[in-house]
């Protein structure tokens, strides 16, 4: 995996972007085939107050995408195809418009093998975010790159193994999440990970992440902890490096929450408001904190509009700065 891409093409923000449309539209049956295509476009404009440089307003819809997928029957097996793309294809995101790859997987009943989500990612309990490179950070879904694995669900159980964040690494990166659903919507996944650093030590942390629901309101608290997990928060030491969760050589241990709360004001309007915090064990003192708050409108089925105002007090990246940004974007999922 080039992991220096990675961090800096980091992909989904909100929880619709996690799975396949669920507006995707059937394009018919051919030898036993189910074909479908899904997606949606976005575009958005951003004002942007940074701490320590000019402010300036932009506009992008590099976010859009279209996903193939395809569904066979076939000896007793259930077979799915999916490919899915949009256009942060640049070194930097928001660069030019090519085309990237964000998933390319097959799934045989349980098992999943290809391109797509890292295991860690499936341990968060993720908001209702309208910030698409940065909404997440902070969690172990903080980085939203997908890499090359071969993952298996049994029992509630998702077991990942993956091309390693370190290309030196001896062991791939693992994963296992275990989800707890209750009555009520209410649910919690547990997770396990673990990964060899480029010092060579194997390193483990743990996650938690919940959903309470209050009515049709809802409550997500994330919480993890552990050596190794700055990979996937995109908070920590070195993660901009080729050597993330190192400092001097040593292995650098890390601690954080995110909550956040969803309330429905009818079913046209939703507001969400959310804060992260995440402690690191480092002399670089990345600690880093966000707060997030945001108003959603469904125009119609598939169509919204809203906006979003959010803080970091540490930057990442040319679009990712130290400082505050409103949001106003438009999209439609097909």
């Amino acid at each position: 995996m080039n992991y220096r891409n990675s961090l800096l093409a980091m992909a989904v923000a909100s929880t619709v972007s996690v799975a396949p449309s669920a507006y995707a539209i059937e394009l018919g049956e051919f030898n036993d085939t189910t074909f479908s295509i899904g997606g949606y476009f976005k575009a958005e404009a951003i004002y942007e107050k940074v701490d320590d440089g000019d402010s300036r307003i932009f506009g992008r819809s590099n976010q859009s995408r279209v996903n193939l997928k395809t569904v066979t029957e076939k000896q007793g097996h259930t077979i799915v195809g999916f490919v899915e793309s949009d256009f942060y294809g640049g070194t930097y995101p928001g660069e030019n418009n090519d085309l990237r790859l964000r998933h390319a997987f097959i799934k045989i009943d349980q098992t999943t093998v290809g391109q797509t989500w890292t295991g860690q990612f499936w341990a968060v309990a993720y908001h209702d975010y309208l910030d698409f490179l940065g909404g997440p950070r902070g969690t172990l879904g903080g980085f939203n790159f997908r890499t090359n694995l071969i993952s298996h669900e049994v029992a509630g159980f998702r077991l990942t193994a993956q091309d390693p964040v370190n290309n030196d690494a001896d062991t791939p990166d693992l994963a296992v999440n275990y989800n707890l659903n209750f009555d009520g919507g209410h649910r919690v996944i547990l997770t396990a990970s673990g990964r060899e650093l480029v010092n060579g030590d194997f390193v483990g942390g743990g996650a938690i992440g919940s959903k309470f629901m209050l009515g049709p309101h809802s409550i997500n608290l994330n919480a993890h902890y552990g050596r190794g997990l700055g990979a996937f928060t995109g908070v920590g030491v070195n993660n901009s490096l080729s050597s993330p969760d190192t400092e001097n050589g040593e292995a650098v241990s890390q601690a954080g929450f995110d909550i956040g709360f969803r309330y429905v004001i009818n079913p046209e309007w939703r507001a969400n408001v959310a804060y992260t915090a995440v402690e690191v064990d480092d002399i670089a003192n990345t600690d880093y904190e966000a707060q997030r708050v945001n108003l959603i409108h469904t125009v119609a089925q598939g169509l919204e509009v809203g906006v979003e105002w959010r803080k970091y007090n540490l930057a990442f990246g040319p679009l990712l700065p130290k400082g505050q940004q409103v949001e106003v974007m438009a999209k439609y999922a097909f």
